[in-house]
C-alpha cells in the first residue's frame, strides 16, 4: 500500500463520502454479533436511528412516525428508505465538515488499508449468516403445507421464489456454499480480490432475485454487493492489465500491517479469533434451528392435510354443500401451535392450537377473537382424524381424511438423469 501519493481532490472527496455512508450502513457492526450485547445495540437504534427518522419522517416528508412501519421480516420499508435518505444527508454534511478540517491530507491510504479489512469482516459474517442458513435448509424450507394446496395462480412473486428454492436441497445447498466460499474467499488478503468478485457474483444474483420477485431485502443485497464490487476494484489496474493489455503484470506484495513484529503477530491471533467466532456462532445457530424447525425436525403428531368427509352436528349430519361457505371443506396442521381450517370457497382461517397428545385433545381459537373456541378429543386410526367435542354450545363429530402428500408432483418427482420427454406440468 502506497502512503506517499497524493490523492486528487476528488478521489479524498469521494472516499471521505462513501467511508462515512459505509459506516452509518454497518453501524454496530461487529457489536451486534454478539446476542449478550443485544441491549446494546437496541439502544443504539433506539437513541439514534428511530430518533432521527422520526424527525425527518414528520417534518421533511409529512409521514407520521407512528405510521411507518418498523424493518421486522422486511428490509425495504419506508422507515428503511427515509433512514438511507439520512444516512446520504448526514454522508454528505459530515464529509464537507472533514474536508475542510483535513484539506491538507495527501491521501487516506492508511485508514483505505484498515477500510478494506472492516468491509471485508462485514462480508465475512453476512455470508456465513446467509451461507449456514441455506446449507441447513433454514431459510428456504421444504414448500409448506398451504403451499401445496394454494392455487399457482394466487402465489406471490415471493412465494413463488421461496417454492422454488425450497423444493431443492440441494440447490439451496449450492446456494448457501457459494455464499460460505465468497466468505471464506475474503479472509485471506491474498484471495481477497477473487474473494469480493466472487462475492460480487453471487449477491448479484441475489439482488436480481430480490428485484425481479418482489422479495423486501433489496436494500440490503444491493448493498452487499456494491461493498463486494468495492473490494473487488482496489485491484482493478492489474485486473486491466491482465485482461486487456499485452504489459507483464508483476506479483502483488503484502507488507505487513505494523511495523512491529508483535502487533502483527497479535493481529493474526485477533484475526484467527474473529474468524473461529464467525464461523462457530454461524454453525451453531444454524444447528440448533435446524434440530427445531429444519427438514429433519420431528413433526407434530398430527402434520398433514386432511379432507372433510362427515360433520355431525348436535347428532344431525350435515350435507357437504359446496356454496356453504360455512362448512369445513380441510383441515392443515403444519406446526403444534397452528391450525389452519378452509372452508368450500377455499378461504382459510388460522387457529391457535393447544394439541395434547398424552390425552388426544386439543383445543384451538380464532387468532382475531379468543371467544371463537373449538375443545376436542382426536383420534388418527388407518389415515383418518376423528375430531369430537364441543364449539359455542354445539356439539361436533368431525371425520377426515389424511391425503397423501407423495401425491403431489412437486414432492415426488425427485431427479432424473434421463428424460425422454420434457416433464413440463
Amino acid at each position: 500500500m502506497q502512503t506517499t501519493t497524493t490523492w486528487s481532490f476528488i478521489e479524498k472527496i469521494g472516499f471521505r463520502l462513501f467511508f462515512v455512508y459505509c459506516l452509518l450502513f454497518i453501524l454496530p457492526f461487529p457489536l451486534n454479533t454478539f446476542d449478550f450485547l443485544s441491549d446494546i445495540t437496541l439502544f443504539y437504534d433506539d437513541v439514534t436511528w428511530k430518533k432521527i427518522v422520526s424527525l425527518v419522517s414528520e417534518n421533511v416528508f409529512n409521514i407520521p412516525f407512528d405510521s411507518l412501519a418498523m424493518p421486522r421480516g422486511s428490509g425495504d420499508t419506508t422507515y428503511n428508505y427515509i433512514q438511507l435518505f439520512c444516512f446520504v444527508i448526514i454522508s454528505v454534511l459530515i464529509t464537507v465538515i472533514w474536508s475542510i478540517l483535513d484539506r491538507k491530507r495527501k491521501n487516506y491510504s492508511r485508514l483505505l488499508q484498515f477500510f478494506i479489512i472492516f468491509i471485508a469482516y462485514y462480508l465475512i459474517f453476512i455470508m456465513f449468516t446467509y451461507g449456514f442458513i441455506k446449507v441447513y435448509k433454514l431459510q428456504f424450507p421444504d414448500p409448506y403445507l398451504a403451499r401445496l394446496i394454494q392455487p399457482y395462480g394466487e402465489s406471490s412473486p415471493m412465494g413463488i421464489a421461496w417454492t422454488f428454492m425450497g423444493a431443492s436441497k440441494a440447490y439451496t445447498f449450492f446456494s448457501g456454499l457459494s455464499e460460505i466460499i465468497a466468505g471464506l474467499l475474503l479472509i485471506f488478503r491474498r484471495t481477497r480480490t477473487l474473494g469480493g468478485l466472487v462475492c460480487f457474483g453471487v449477491m448479484l444474483n441475489i439482488f436480481m432475485m430480490n428485484m425481479c420477485y418482489d422479495i423486501p431485502v433489496k436494500i440490503f443485497s444491493f448493498h452487499l454487493m456494491l461493498f463486494a464490487f468495492f473490494i473487488f476494484m482496489q485491484d482493478w489496474k492489474r485486473l486491466f492489465s491482465v485482461f486487456f493489455t499485452a504489459s507483464s503484470v508483476p506479483p502483488k506484495s503484502f507488507p505487513s500491517y505494523f511495523e512491529k513484529p508483535e502487533f502483527n503477530i497479535a493481529a493474526i491471533v485477533i484475526k484467527f479469533l474473529v474468524i473461529a467466532f464467525f464461523l462457530y456462532s454461524n454453525i451453531s445457530s444454524a444447528i440448533i434451528r435446524n434440530k427445531a424447525r429444519g427438514p429433519y425436525a420431528k413433526k407434530t403428531a398430527l402434520y398433514g392435510i386432511y379432507n372433510v368427509n362427515t360433520i355431525v352436528k348436535n347428532q344431525d349430519t350435515i350435507p357437504l354443500l359446496v356454496t356453504d361457505e360455512n362448512l369445513w371443506k380441510r383441515i392443515l396442521i403444519q406446526r403444534a401451535n397452528y391450525i389452519s381450517i378452509y372452508n368450500f370457497k377455499d378461504k382459510r382461517t388460522r387457529f391457535k392450537l393447544k394439541l395434547d397428545t398424552l390425552t388426544n385433545t386439543m383445543n384451538f381459537e380464532k387468532r382475531e377473537d379468543s371467544t371463537d373456541i373449538y375443545n376436542f378429543t382426536y383420534t388418527l386410526k388407518d389415515s383418518i382424524l376423528t375430531l369430537k367435542g364441543t364449539h359455542l354450545n354445539d356439539t361436533l363429530l368431525i371425520e377426515a381424511k389424511q391425503f397423501d402428500l407423495k401425491k403431489f408432483k412437486l414432492m415426488n418427482r425427485g431427479f432424473h438423469w434421463i428424460n425422454e420427454h420434457p416433464y413440463n406440468r
